[in-house]
């Protein structure tokens, strides 16, 4: 049963390094269109606020989870 676990828990772990590699990547996206963007209408930076949020979020989950991406610095 122990081997059943952990075959879940390594693909739940999968899915979820995947989905961190996403959100780090729409973060940094959305952080350099605002940097770049001449006119500021307020709904960019609040959409990189969320993609921040989201972005820190899968980081303390994924302390609380001690698994990491190499790129991604915990």
């Amino acid at each position: 049963m122990n081997w059943f676990r952990k075959k879940i828990r390594s693909e739940y772990d999968e899915r979820f390094l995947r989905e961190l590699a996403l959100a780090q990547e729409n973060y940094l996206m959305k952080r350099r269109l605002l940097e770049i963007s001449y006119d500021d209408c307020g709904d960019l930076e609040a959409q990189m606020k969320l993609a921040e949020s989201v972005y820190y979020f899968y980081i303390r989950e994924a302390k609380k989870r001690r698994v990491s991406l190499p790129t991604v610095r915990l």
